[in-house]
C-alpha cells in the first residue's frame, strides 16, 4: 500500500469530506474545519490506524471527539474510504461527537449492512441521539451481537441512551423473538434503573424459562429490595437454571431475608450450592458467617475456596479463628484466600489469626501476605515476624518482592528503635547494593522517626532540607500525625515532586483533612496544569482522599466534573460522588453512568458495572466502603 505524506493525506481527507457531505442525497453540508485543526486531526486519524496501545488509542479517540463538529467532514472522508481499521473507530466518533445532523448520514451507511458492523452504526445513531437506534437493535435479527464478551451491542446502545431506553425496552421485549427479548432483559440490567422493576417482576412469571431467568438476572443487577421475595420464591422454580440465577441475585440483593433459604442449600451438593456461598458472602453479617462456617465440613474440596473468600466479605469477626486454622494449614492456596479473607475483618480476633499466619503459615509467600496486612495495619507485634521474613526473602531471591518493598516503607512509622538495629546487621550481609540500600534507608527513616518524634515543626523543616526518602518519609508521617498545620506545605512541596511521587501528597492530606486540604485535593482534579497523564495515580488519589472525609455538595459537584474532565476514562470519582451523596443522589448518578458506555472497551463495560455496584449498596442501605473506590484498570 502507497505511503501517503500527512499533507497529501490532509488533501485527501479534505477534499473527500466536501464531496461526501455534498453528495450523499440529503446530507447537510458540513464545512471543512480550520486548516490547522485539519491538520491535526488528519494527524490523528492516521496515527490510529496504526497499531498502537490501548491507551493511546483511547487518548486518540477523544482527541476527534472534543474536536466536535469540526472533526465531522474529517471523519466522514475517512469513513468513505472503508479502512478496516479506521472505520469503526471513525463511526463511533462520528456519534460521539454528539450532533444529531451526521444522522442521516449514518443511516445512509446503515443500509446494506449486517451483524456487528450494522451494530456499530446502530451505536453510533444512539450516541448522536436517534432513539430509533435501540428499536432497530432489537428488531433485528442480530440482537445478542457482543461488542466484548459477556456484554451485546444492545447493552452498549441502551446503556448510552441510560433511563430514557427503559420505556422502549419495556414496550419492545414482549413484541420480540427469544433472542431479541434476552438482549432487551439483559439490557435491562445494564441501565439498572429501578423503574423497570414492576416490569421485571411481572416477566419473571413467563412461561419460557429463559424469560423467567433473564428477568430475575436483570433483577438482581439492578438491587432494588423490591425484588427479594419473588427471588426467594424462584428457588423452588422447576427449571434449574432460574434457580440458580435466584441463588446468585439474591447476593446481588444483599437480602438478609433470603440467609435460611440460601443456609438450606449448603447442607448437600448441588448446583445451587456454590452460587448460596458467594451470595452468603456478599449478604454478610453474623447470620450468613455462622452459616458458612457450619458448612466447612460439609462443603467439596473445589467448594472450600468459595467459603474462605466469602467469609472475608462477610466481615464477621467469629470467623477469625476457623481462616486462622486455615492460614496455617498445609493447602497453600486455601491458606492464601484464608490471609485474603483476614484481611478483610476487623478487630482484635483477626489481628491475633494474622499474627499466627505470619509465624506459622506453611509458605512464605503466605506468610509475607499475612506480615503486610499487619504492616498496614501498623501492628508493633508484628515487626518481628516481618524482619525474620525480609531476611528470608532476601536470601532465598537474592532481592525484594513488591510486598516486601511495600512492608519495608511503611515499617519506619510504627518500628520500635530495635528494628533499625536489625535492618542494619541484614544490610551488611547483603553483598546487593540495591538491597543493602534498601534495608539501609529502611533503618535510617526508623531512627528518623525516633530522633524527630511526634511533633510537627521539625517534620516540616524536613520537607524542604530532606534527601527524596526523608521527603517521602516526612509526607508519610505528616499524614499519621494528622495535623492541619501540614497541610500548606504539603500543598506547596507537589510541584517539586516527581510524577512517581506525588501520589504521597493526597494520601496524607485525605489523612488529615481539612478546608485548605479540600479546596487543594479539588484543584488536582479540576485545573488543567494537573492533567497530566502521569500525574493520573495522584488525581486518583485525590479523589480517594476526599471521599475519606468531606461530605459537602461542593465536592460532589467537583467530582462530577473530575468525571467529566477524565472523559469517563476512570470511574473513581463517580465511585465517590455516590460515597459522598449517597441514596439521594441516585437519579443523578444514573445520568452520569451513561458516559461510561459512551466509550468502547473492556475496562468501560468494568466500570460501567463497578458504578452499578455501587447503585446496589445504595438502593440496599449499604455503605460504600472509600477503601473500595478505585478503577478498574
Amino acid at each position: 500500500m502507497p505511503t501517503t505524506t500527512p499533507r497529501c493525506l490532509l488533501l485527501v481527507l479534505l477534499a473527500a469530506a466536501t464531496g461526501v457531505a455534498r453528495g450523499a442525497s440529503g446530507d447537510v453540508l458540513f464545512p471543512p474545519p480550520p486548516p490547522a485543526v485539519a491538520r491535526r486531526l488528519a494527524a490523528t486519524i492516521e496515527r490510529l490506524g496504526r497499531e498502537v496501545k490501548p491507551a493511546e488509542r483511547d487518548a486518540l479517540f477523544d482527541q476527534i471527539v472534543d474536536a466536535g463538529s469540526e472533526a465531522i467532514p474529517i471523519l466522514l472522508a475517512e469513513i468513505e474510504k472503508r479502512n478496516p481499521r479506521t472505520w469503526s473507530l471513525g463511526i463511533q466518533a462520528l456519534g460521539a461527537i454528539g450532533d444529531p445532523r451526521v444522522i442521516p448520514r449514518l443511516r445512509e451507511e446503515l443500509k446494506g449492512l449486517r451483524g456487528r458492523p450494522a451494530m456499530d452504526v446502530l451505536y453510533a445513531l444512539a450516541l448522536a441521539g436517534d432513539r430509533r437506534a435501540l428499536v432497530d437493535a432489537l428488531r433485528s435479527t442480530h440482537a445478542t451481537v457482543s461488542f466484548e464478551q459477556g456484554t451485546t451491542a444492545v447493552d452498549y446502545i441502551a446503556g448510552a441512551l441510560g433511563p430514557d431506553a427503559v420505556p422502549t425496552l419495556i414496550e419492545e421485549i414482549p413484541r420480540r423473538a427469544k433472542n431479541s427479548r434476552v438482549a432487551g432483559l439483559g439490557a435491562l440490567g445494564t441501565i439498572a434503573d429501578a423503574s423497570a422493576v414492576p416490569f421485571l417482576l411481572r416477566w419473571s412469571r413467563q412461561p419460557e424459562p429463559l424469560d423467567r431467568r433473564f428477568a430475575l438476572m436483570a433483577l438482581a443487577r439492578i438491587g432494588d429490595p423490591r425484588a427479594a421475595p419473588r427471588l426467594i420464591e424462584a428457588l423452588e422454580d422447576p427449571d434449574l437454571d432460574v434457580r440458580v440465577a435466584a441463588a446468585e441475585g439474591l447476593g446481588y440483593l444483599r437480602a438478609e431475608e433470603a440467609i435460611p433459604r440460601l443456609a438450606a442449600l449448603l447442607g448437600k451438593p448441588s448446583v445451587l450450592r456454590p452460587k448460596a456461598i458467594w451470595s452468603l458472602g456478599l449478604i454478610g453479617g453474623p447470620e450468613a458467617a455462622a452459616a458458612l462456617r457450619a458448612s466447612w465440613t460439609d462443603v467439596s474440596e473445589l467448594e472450600k475456596p468459595l467459603v474462605v473468600e466469602a467469609l472475608g466479605r462477610a466481615g464477621d469477626p467469629e470467623s477469625a479463628p476457623l481462616l486462622g486454622e486455615i492460614a496455617r494449614g498445609e493447602d497453600t492456596q486455601l491458606a492464601s484466600l484464608a490471609v485474603d479473607a483476614l484481611s478483610r475483618l476487623h478487630g482484635p480476633a483477626s489481628s491475633a489469626a494474622l499474627l499466627a499466619a505470619c509465624s506459622g503459615a506453611g509458605s512464605h509467600e503466605t506468610r509475607e501476605r499475612a506480615a503486610g496486612e499487619l504492616v498496614r495495619r501498623r501492628d508493633p507485634r508484628s515487626v518481628p515476624c516481618v524482619l525474620k521474613l525480609l531476611r528470608e526473602e532476601v536470601e532465598r531471591r537474592n532481592g525484594l518482592s513488591p510486598e516486601a518493598s511495600a512492608m519495608l516503607a511503611e515499617l519506619p512509622l510504627f518500628a520500635p528503635p530495635g528494628a533499625a538495629e536489625a535492618l542494619e546487621t541484614m544490610a551488611d550481609a547483603v553483598r546487593a547494593p540495591a538491597i543493602r540500600y534498601h534495608l539501609s534507608s529502611a533503618a535510617s527513616a526508623i531512627r528518623t522517626v525516633q530522633r524527630l518524634g511526634a511533633e510537627v515543626d521539625p517534620w516540616l523543616a524536613l520537607l524542604n532540607q530532606g534527601t527524596a526518602e526523608e521527603i517521602d518519609l516526612a509526607i508519610r508521617w505528616l499524614g499519621e500525625l494528622g495535623d492541619a498545620r501540614a497541610v500548606e506545605p504539603l500543598c506547596r512541596l507537589i510541584g517539586r515532586l516527581e510524577p512517581a511521587r506525588a501520589h504521597l501528597v493526597p494520601q496524607a492530606l485525605g489523612r488529615i483533612g481539612s478546608e485548605r486540604a479540600t479546596s487543594f485535593l479539588v484543584s488536582l482534579l479540576t485545573e488543567e496544569s494537573y492533567r497530566d497523564p502521569e500525574l493520573r495515580r495522584t488525581r486518583e488519589e485525590a479523589v480517594r482522599a476526599l471521599a475519606r472525609y468531606a461530605r459537602s455538595k461542593h465536592v460532589a459537584q467537583e467530582l462530577e466534573r473530575a468525571f467529566r474532565a477524565e472523559h469517563a476514562r476512570t470511574v473513581t470519582p463517580l465511585l465517590a460522588y455516590a460515597h459522598i451523596v449517597g441514596r439521594e443522589g441516585i437519579p443523578r448518578l444514573m445520568m452520569l453512568k451513561r458516559e461510561l458506555l459512551r466509550r468502547r472497551g473492556r475496562l468501560q463495560v468494568l466500570r460501567h458495572e463497578k458504578v452499578n455496584w455501587a447503585l446496589r449498596l445504595l438502593r440496599t442501605g449499604r455503605p460504600i466502603p472509600w477503601e473500595e473506590l478505585r478503577d478498574p484498570s
